[in-house]
């Protein structure tokens, strides 16, 4: 049965994984170019608050996903990979690998949470305004769009580092060795 649920858990830790990252890289690679291709500015804002909107459902997902599984997992290690119980957490790559993991997720997740509430918002506030027809500084749209942009590509290349990360403490030939 231990198998079965690690098993499990890595699964839909590696589906949350994909629900968070895979929207990321779509919206980097392919959505930005795209829109831009789109004339009516009315339509791409539209499309933009869609897009935007269902990335948020997916993520969110993703989100809930890794961090259920990855407690799961977190707890459950050292059962799991028979660790000795006076074995100390950081007495093992894994543990010291865990900890600078968790510290990236944290960063990570400060990024994504400022590109949620502020840059991204930002950003379409002013889009929404210039599809209305109204006077935008064409300057603030251009520093709104580069920070939202960097903002998310800060937060992917952090997810990518976080993957890393992830596949370094599952390979148990080298996360249990000492440090």
């Amino acid at each position: 049965m231990e198998s079965f649920l690690h098993i499990t858990f890595t699964w839909l830790h590696v589906v949350g994984v994909a629900l968070w990252v895979g929207p990321q890289v779509f919206l980097a690679v392919a959505w930005g170019p795209a829109s831009r291709q789109i004339e009516d500015l009315p339509t791409r804002v539209a499309a933009m608050r869609t897009m935007t909107r269902r990335f948020g459902y997916l993520g969110g997902s993703g989100l809930a996903l890794i961090l259920i599984a990855g407690t799961y997992l977190v707890f459950t290690w050292r059962d799991y990979y028979a660790i000795p119980g006076d074995v100390e957490f950081t007495s093992l790559r894994f543990g010291a690998w865990f900890i600078v993991k968790m510290n990236v997720l944290i960063l990570m997740l400060l990024v994504v949470g400022l590109h949620i509430a502020w840059a991204g918002p930002k950003q379409l506030r002013l889009y929404e305004a210039k599809a209305r027809g109204e006077a935008v500084d064409e300057a603030a749209l251009r520093r709104a769009r580069a920070v939202s942009m960097t903002l998310s590509l800060l937060g992917l290349v952090l997810s990518l580092a976080i993957m890393v990360m992830g596949v370094m403490i599952g390979t148990p030939g080298w996360s249990l060795q000492d440090l």
